[in-house]
Formats: structure tokens, sequence, C-alpha cells
């Protein structure tokens, strides 16, 4: 439980993000596809910081940090998301 718990964290965090990503930009994709744009972006954003940073395989212990990046990672791919969205008609 304690190897998936970080995941199941930065998903409420990028759904979170996702959806007040939306509420600053309308992008259109309905409440459902920001709440999974944005727990997509929320568990990659971490990763790619971690991976950049160079952090070990705990991701270190800056909970602040990961929590920010969880949701500037949900709001980024709710915006993303938006962007590659097909218009109606």
């Amino acid at each position: 439980m304690e190897a998936i718990l970080p995941y199941l964290i930065n998903t409420a965090l990028g759904a979170g993000g996702g959806y007040l990503g939306n509420m600053l930009k309308k992008n259109g994709l309905g409440m459902i596809g920001n709440l999974l744009a944005g727990a997509v972006g929320g568990n990659a954003l971490p990763l790619i910081l971690q991976q950049v940073m160079g952090g070990g395989a705990d991701g270190g212990n800056n909970m602040i940090m990961q929590i920010v990046s969880a949701l500037l990672g949900g709001g980024l791919g709710s915006v993303i998301g938006g962007l590659f969205k097909k218009p109606a008609g």
C-alpha cells in the first residue's frame, strides 16, 4: 500500500489541478475529461521533475514540492488536453 499511496495522492491532486485549470480557462473537455487529463498530468509532472532533479527511488522527502508539482501538472494536463480537442461541428 505504501508503494501506491504517492500515485493516489498525485492522482487526486492532479484531478483537483485539472478542475482548477478548467475554472481559469474554459477548454471544453467537460468535467470528467478535465479530471482525467488532470490526473494524468498530476502523475506525469512529478515523475518528470523527479528524473530531471535526480531524485532517488523515494523521490525525496519534500512533500510541498510534490504537492505543488501535482497541482501544476494537473492544471497543465487539463489545458494541454483542451488544446488537442477537436472543435464540434
